[in-house]
């Protein structure tokens, strides 16, 4: 939870896309595994946003770790006399979103494997 807090602002909109992702994940896993008599269509549906959703956790974790950076340099523009400890200290933070960001889009890339590769299992055996 402390990583959380350290990854400033954007860890919660982060924080907000992997619940999503998990949410998905479970509807889908129902569906193709546990619901018979499905269409294609809402068999299909909500595969690829699982994987949306988890290139985007990137793209905003890239996103808040830029936006840190430029605030931090103008902090330190602003400074007289600055430590490269805490220069050291406030990037390592800075990495944090992209780190969370990275861990989310691993976890829907695997789900949106095995689920594309579940629904494409089905699609064989029922034709």
């Amino acid at each position: 939870m402390n990583f959380i807090l350290e990854g400033g602002i954007f860890m919660w909109p982060l924080l907000i896309i992997a619940i999503a992702v998990v949410v998905i994940a479970v509807r889908k896993a129902s569906d193709l595994y546990m619901k018979e008599g499905l269409s294609k269509q809402q068999l299909e549906k909500g595969i690829n946003t699982i994987l949306f959703w988890g290139a985007f956790s990137i793209v905003l974790g890239f996103f808040a770790h830029f936006m840190g950076v430029y605030n931090a340099m103008l902090a330190i523009q602003q400074a007289s006399n600055i430590s490269p400890a805490i220069v050291a200290s406030g990037y390592g933070m800075s990495l944090i979103t992209i780190l969370f960001g990275f861990v989310i889009f691993i976890v829907s890339l695997l789900l949106w494997g095995v689920f594309r590769a579940r629904f494409n299992s089905l699609m064989i055996a029922e034709n």
